[in-house]
């Protein structure tokens, strides 16, 4: 179990009321697709202020769970983060949704003893996945792994070879080939850390093996049907799933 570690040195500025950042949690995943929040305009240069600053707490979140809002006022990212461990997990949305969709996974592993975050997508997809690590990271973690479902793990394996510092692993719930961040495809990638992807036979599988590494059938896991993302949880093959990635995020910090 991933270790206690002294009180987080997270810098915050003023407190933000959350209404005036972030809509009603929800919306719908675009599968295959690239954009993290269904948004793809730029994000608005020079807007002021860019550094994380402190905002009310969601109210799909537990009560002490944190929030805070980075990047430009006028489409900041959100991102929340939970629990008090030297182990930190980045758990990255389905396209349109948030970090409320996350909220039982992350309950559960930070009672296990990691840090973990979330976030809601805006405009620039890679940059709220690179927003979120930031944010975790500045809470003293020691090593993070990313957690992405669809779209969120399309970005992770996108982006693993392009982090610093770099994830101890990525787990990713039926990613596509493709993301804003461009191919998650393994052959494009020069990540070479410990990866597993997780998909169903008859949801586009194609993409998922694509993301896996093909000498390497250890890092990819298919069961039966055609639930997406984290639809997988609701499956019949749903106590595999939490088992394979509870041992997969564990064993990366094992030591």
């Amino acid at each position: 179990m991933p270790a206690p570690r002294s009180p987080r040195r997270l810098a915050l500025l003023v407190v933000l009321p959350l209404t005036a950042l972030l809509g009603a949690c929800g919306g719908g995943d675009g599968g295959e697709g690239g954009g993290g929040g269904g948004a793809g305009a730029a994000p608005t240069a020079d807007a002021a202020p860019t550094g994380p600053r402190e905002i009310d707490t969601p109210d799909c979140v537990p009560d002490d769970a944190r929030a805070v809002a980075t990047g430009p006022e006028d489409e900041p990212v959100v991102v929340v983060t939970l629990g008090d461990g030297a182990n930190g997990l980045v758990f990255a949305p389905q396209s349109g949704d948030t970090f409320c969709e996350w909220v039982p996974t992350l309950e559960a592993y930070a009672a296990q003893g990691y840090t973990v975050a979330s976030f809601a997508w805006s405009g620039d997809a890679a940059a709220s996945l690179r927003s979120a690590v930031d944010v975790l990271l500045a809470e003293d973690v020691d090593a993070y792994a990313l957690v992405g479902s669809s779209v969120g793990g399309a970005m992770s394996a996108a982006l693993a070879d392009d982090l610093d510092p770099a994830p101890a692993g990525v787990l990713a719930l039926s990613p596509g080939r493709v993301s804003d961040a461009g191919s998650a495809a393994s052959a494009d990638s020069a990540y070479t850390g410990p990866l597993l992807v997780i998909g169903s036979a008859a949801d586009n599988a194609t993409a998922a093996r694509a993301v896996a590494r093909a000498d390497d059938p250890s890092t990819y896991l298919e069961v039966p049907g055609g639930a997406h993302g984290l639809a997988l949880f609701a499956t019949d093959s749903g106590p595999l799933v939490e088992q394979r990635m509870a041992e997969f995020l564990g064993g990366l910090f094992a030591g």
